[in-house]
C-alpha cells in the first residue's frame, strides 16, 4: 500500500489563494458603483449645507437629519427633464434617507415644500439649496 503525504508548506498558500485572492478577481468594484454619500440638516429654515455637488451617473445616498423638535421639513427635488423626481418628508427630530442616481449634468434647486396655513412657506422663508450635478 501507497502512502499518501501532503506538503503543509503549501496549506498556505492555499488557504490565501483561495480565501484572499480568489474573491478579489470574482468581484471586481468599478468607482461609478460606490454611492455618493452626502448629509443634509434640515432645521431653522434652511438645509445646511445649501449646496451640494455630486458626480453624474453614481448613486447617490443622501441622508436628511431634521433637527428640529417640533417643526417637520421635506426634501423636495423635481426636473423632469433630468429625471429627478424626489419628494420626501422628514419627521421633526428623525433622519430619513434617500438614493437616487443624477445622469444629466446641470444646477438644480432643492426645497422645503411644508407650509403651515396662512403662513409663508418654509421654502418662502429661504429654505432651499442647489444640486450641482458634474
Amino acid at each position: 500500500m501507497r502512502k499518501v503525504t501532503f506538503n503543509k508548506s503549501v496549506v498556505p498558500i492555499l488557504f490565501l489563494t483561495g480565501t484572499f485572492f480568489f474573491p478579489a478577481l470574482a468581484f471586481q468594484v468599478h468607482a461609478e458603483d460606490i454611492p455618493q454619500t452626502v448629509t443634509l440638516t434640515l432645521g431653522d429654515y434652511r438645509f445646511k449645507p445649501d449646496s451640494i455637488e455630486v458626480q453624474s451617473s453614481r448613486p447617490v445616498v443622501l441622508t436628511l437629519i431634521n433637527k428640529d423638535s417640533i417643526t417637520p421639513h421635506s426634501f423636495t427635488l423635481k426636473n423632469k427633464a433630468a429625471g429627478l423626481d424626489i419628494d420626501t418628508g422628514v419627521s421633526a427630530g428623525s433622519t430619513s434617507m434617500i438614493k437616487f442616481t443624477p445622469e444629466i449634468p446641470g444646477a438644480y434647486t432643492f426645497y422645503c415644500n411644508k407650509k403651515l396655513p396662512f403662513m409663508k412657506s418654509h421654502r418662502a422663508h429661504g429654505m432651499e439649496g442647489t444640486l450641482m450635478v458634474r
